[in-house]
């Protein structure tokens, strides 16, 4: 019987192949688990004057997923920056506790305000470029107040 001179060169090519494979597995475990960027000061301009609130600015479609009501962070507010305006519902589907939602222009001026209890979805009917989540009770938002990042 004679053996095959090919299968030392397979078996060589699956052990590189399942050693790249864990490695590229390794590499996109490590940056799913990166810790968030710190938390930071976010000032709305309101008809009653500043307001300075714990926040975090998002700007990727993972953190527009992830509202303020999953996440397990003690934050009092989330700004969403969008590239263009988008007239897309805003859900609060899975949310622990209720929020104020204020959509905002490209000037991140406010245009609507909305209340929404956990499981809401809420379509502002206008296009907008960014929107202020912010843990119910702590700021009275109306139309006109401006939000500085």
């Amino acid at each position: 019987m004679e053996r095959n001179p090919f299968l030392p060169l397979l078996a060589f090519a699956l052990l590189v192949l399942l050693s790249v494979l864990s490695f590229m597995g390794y590499l996109l475990a490590a940056r799913r688990l990166q810790a968030p960027p710190p938390a930071e000061a976010l000032t709305v301009l309101t008809r009653e004057g500043p307001h300075t609130l714990r926040g975090r600015v998002a700007r990727t479609p993972e953190a527009w997923r992830r509202g303020l009501g999953l996440r397990e962070e003690g934050l009092e507010a989330l700004l969403y920056l969008f590239p263009e305006a988008t007239d897309a519902p805003f859900s609060a589907e899975g949310y622990r506790f209720p929020v104020v939602v204020a959509f905002l222009d490209g000037t991140l001026r406010v245009l609507q305000v909305k209340r929404l209890s956990p499981g809401e979805v809420y379509a502002p009917g206008t296009a907008y470029r960014g929107v202020l989540e912010v843990r119910e009770g702590l700021l009275p938002l109306a139309p006109g107040d401006q939000v500085v990042p």
